[in-house]
């Protein structure tokens, strides 16, 4: 196949694919096989092209998404929030524990889901804290609050014997079950 069509492909190959394919010439270029001296180089520009055309595309997308945001509900921006950036498998696992566990603690809610009793809410906080910028609004008092990233999403409070009891807040709640996540309450 020429270069040119091996060029043209580009577009509709899996980042994996693409992957693969930059892999091999950096090592055909290195080799120092004279046909691939010209034609890597462009291989490798049209891969960079390629992904930087992505980049931008998603870019725009989200700064399109965002600017939707600011008269956006609570809720609204909860669910966008989670539709930019998917929870993973592991996330989902941390949002459940809580719903099914209102008002637990960190070690009920880290036992709940099989882990060290206090492992939950560093958790929680760090699948908060990677959707900051569209959950901000939520609470802007906790932007002076060092680990308050958790506190977007919900509410704690000290039991008697000063243990930290979690809830999820009620928008959370709501987002979540129109995201299929969680059972509702």
């Amino acid at each position: 196949m020429s270069i040119d069509r091996i060029i043209a492909s580009i577009p509709t190959l899996s980042t994996d694919q693409r992957k693969g394919m930059r892999t091999n010439a950096v090592e055909r270029l290195a080799s120092g096989d004279p046909k691939w001296a010209k034609d890597a180089p462009l291989l490798l520009a049209a891969l960079d092209a390629q992904e930087e055309s992505e980049a931008r595309s998603r870019n725009e997308a989200r700064t399109a998404r965002m600017a939707e945001l600011e008269n956006s509900t609570v809720v609204e921006r909860i669910v966008t929030a989670f539709e930019l950036e998917a929870p993973t498998s592991t996330e989902t696992k941390v949002i459940q524990a809580l719903l099914d566990h209102p008002g637990g603690s960190c070690a009920e809610l880290s036992t709940s889901i099989g882990w060290d009793p206090v492992a939950w809410d560093m958790q929680f906080g760090s699948l908060c804290s990677r959707r900051v910028e569209v959950l901000w609004p939520l609470e802007p008092l906790v932007r002076e609050e060092a680990n308050g990233y958790i506190r977007l999403l919900t509410t704690q409070h000290r039991d008697e014997h000063q243990t930290i009891r979690y809830e999820m807040r009620p928008e959370a709640v709501a987002a979540f079950k129109v995201l299929g996540i969680g059972k509702a309450r």
